[in-house]
């Protein structure tokens, strides 16, 4: 199966009756929070749960949500109360014990009783807003399945496969996206045949280590004269990729003020700058989505949302994982993979 139909999913949603309100853009990049989101759409439909939306305070938006970048694709729900209750899975124990000899401090044990008691009173107020017990964010199991058996869709395949399924379900611009594309490829003027990376910068390196851009454009074995699509959030980077290959026709959507994304800066601009940027990057990997040979890291969320909606293409080069590993490194947590993209870096 290539394409599942958005009308027939609807109708297998709408018929289970215990239901969901999953919470999108809380604090996380929007591809971190794009990829638990589809893992959250995957095991509703595993157990038959209905999934539903809630986005009006999405961190990437102005106010709409989802539907301000995209077509909707279920029922959302507008209930203010989960913005305080309705939030991502709380870190294991064992996890949080490690954050504290790690930070010499008892502060993440707090920080977790105080979000499990949140947990319980997001419980109580959803079962008295919705008359019956809702399943809420926190509720989405931190590992997704390893095979998913859906007959009423036609699913029957492993979760990168599924995964991939929903995500291209879901990436359907509205008309106004779809007319900013239009607008900056016509800008970008690109050729049928063009290759793509990402290329990050910014705050990235606090979770770690950075790749170089030519590392990553050198991956391609491109020739002179080729057209390479870039996604970066420092220009600075794309004008180093242009020093390292003059040979290369390259592009990008980064503005020349841009020095770096920075999720806790970001979070705190305007509204309409906030749109402006978020516009770009959905724009960019759109374009890397369709791009005929693409190189990235398993560490950033767009690269990890292009190799699992690309995984079985053989043009999409993963610079700090072995194609063999790559289906199962896909599936585990950012620092999970950052050991990992570290270990075969330094080999």
């Amino acid at each position: 199966m290539d394409r599942l139909n958005l009308t027939s999913y609807q109708k297998v949603n709408e018929s289970f009756a215990r239901s969901m309100v999953y919470r999108v853009g809380i604090d996380c990049g929007f591809f971190v929070e794009m990829n638990y989101m589809v893992d959250a759409m995957l095991y509703c439909l595993a157990h038959h749960i209905k999934f539903q939306l809630y986005s009006e305070d999405a961190n990437f938006g102005t106010g709409v949500g989802w539907n301000e970048y995209f077509l909707p694709f279920c029922e959302e729900v507008h209930e203010h109360f989960h913005r305080k209750y309705n939030f991502h899975r709380l870190p294991s124990w064992l996890r949080i014990m490690k954050l504290c000899r790690s930070q010499k401090s008892l502060g993440p044990v707090a920080w977790k009783v105080k979000k499990t008691i949140k947990t319980w009173i997001g419980r109580i107020v959803a079962y008295r807003t919705y008359r019956e017990k809702v399943l809420l964010t926190q509720d989405i199991p931190l590992e997704p399945l390893q095979r998913y058996h859906i007959p009423e869709l036609g699913i029957d395949g492993d979760y990168i496969s599924t995964y991939a399924l929903l995500a291209r379900m879901i990436w359907q611009f509205n008309p106004d996206m779809r007319q900013k594309a239009d607008t900056y490829k016509e800008v970008l003027s690109l050729p049928t045949i063009y290759a793509g990376v990402q290329i990050r910068g910014g705050d990235k390196i606090t979770e770690t280590r950075l790749v170089d851009g030519k590392s990553i454009i050198s991956k391609l074995s491109l020739q002179d004269g080729k057209s390479l699509f870039i996604l970066t959030d420092d220009y600075r980077l794309f004008l180093k990729a242009k020093e390292d290959f003059p040979n290369l026709e390259l592009s990008t959507l980064c503005q020349k003020d841009e020095t770096g994304y920075h999720h806790k800066r970001f979070c705190q601009e305007d509204s309409q700058s906030k749109k402006n940027a978020i516009s770009r990057l959905l724009i960019s990997v759109d374009l890397l989505l369709s791009c005929t040979s693409f190189a990235g890291s398993i560490t950033t969320g767009p690269c990890v949302f292009i190799m699992k909606l690309r995984h079985s293409d053989p043009q999409v080069h993963a610079i700090d994982c072995s194609r063999d590993e790559l289906p199962s490194v896909l599936q585990l947590p950012l620092y999970a993979r950052a050991v990992i993209s570290a270990r075969f870096l330094s080999a």
